[in-house]
């Protein structure tokens, strides 16, 4: 079989991702549950982890680099923990529902959203950035490349206009995380939310984002816990509740 479905997850992972799972299984302990070695050797990998995807994305260091369930769960973090009623986020209508979703609904809690929309190629109208500027806009995020068509966002211009008018920026990174180089510091980049599965190799069920130090997010509202809820909590079973969006 030829396998070219890897914008959805990669699926021939290299041997020594499925070998690294083994090990943890039968030798990892809980990182940061005590002082045993099992625990203390789960604790350096999750480390050298974080050291590494500093590497890879040109971060300040390993304490910029946090885990998540994936990067739906990273983008709703950085989103609802960001944005509050009354805040104007400029967007693309090229962007997937883990960040149309959540923007959604921070809208029908009094946020403002405005979309740059694409051309008949499918590249974005970047003069309209400047166009849908308005003075309460607070933040934007940006997908760095397409699911659907893979165009590449410009992250230098996007950057330069955030930069420019003292705009936090968020970037999408699920598709080019692992297969485009990405220096984070170079390009002005304040959150980079990535997934584990697909150009990083690695397994489904993990992903994570870089916040640029210095930028601090809010505590989750418990109402928008549905769609960012920490890795310990269940997900809501309470009746009358929208279906969760799909994750990735």
């Amino acid at each position: 079989m030829i396998y070219l479905d890897n914008a959805a997850t990669t699926l021939q992972k290299p041997p020594c991702m499925g070998q690294a799972m083994l090990d943890a299984l039968e030798h990892g302990g809980n990182p940061g549950r005590g002082a045993h070695e099992p625990t203390l050797h789960a604790a350096r990998i999750v480390y050298h982890a974080r050291e590494t995807l500093a590497t890879l994305f040109h971060a300040e260091g390993p304490d910029c680099i946090a885990f998540t369930a994936n990067v739906t769960h990273a983008l709703n973090t950085a989103l609802c923990g960001l944005v509050r009623p009354g805040d104007h986020v400029i967007t693309t209508v090229c962007e997937h529902n883990s960040v149309l979703r959540p923007l959604y609904r921070l809208r029908e809690q009094g946020a403002e959203v405005s979309f740059v929309e694409v051309d008949d190629t499918g590249r974005l109208r970047y003069e309209q950035f400047e166009k849908f500027l308005r003075p309460n806009t607070r933040l934007v995020v940006v997908t760095h490349a397409s699911n659907v068509t893979g165009n590449l966002t410009d992250l230098a211009f996007v950057s330069a206009f955030a930069k420019k008018h003292g705009l936090t920026l968020v970037v999408d990174a699920a598709q080019t995380a692992g297969a485009r180089p990405i220096d984070v510091q170079t390009l002005g980049v304040d959150v980079l939310c990535f997934t584990g599965h697909k150009a990083l190799l690695g397994p489904q069920g993990t992903g994570g984002l870089y916040v640029r130090p210095g930028l601090t997010m809010d505590e989750t509202p418990k109402e928008n816990r549905w769609l960012s809820a920490p890795l310990r909590q269940r997900p809501s079973k309470e009746k009358g509740r929208s279906r969760r969006p799909r994750r990735r």
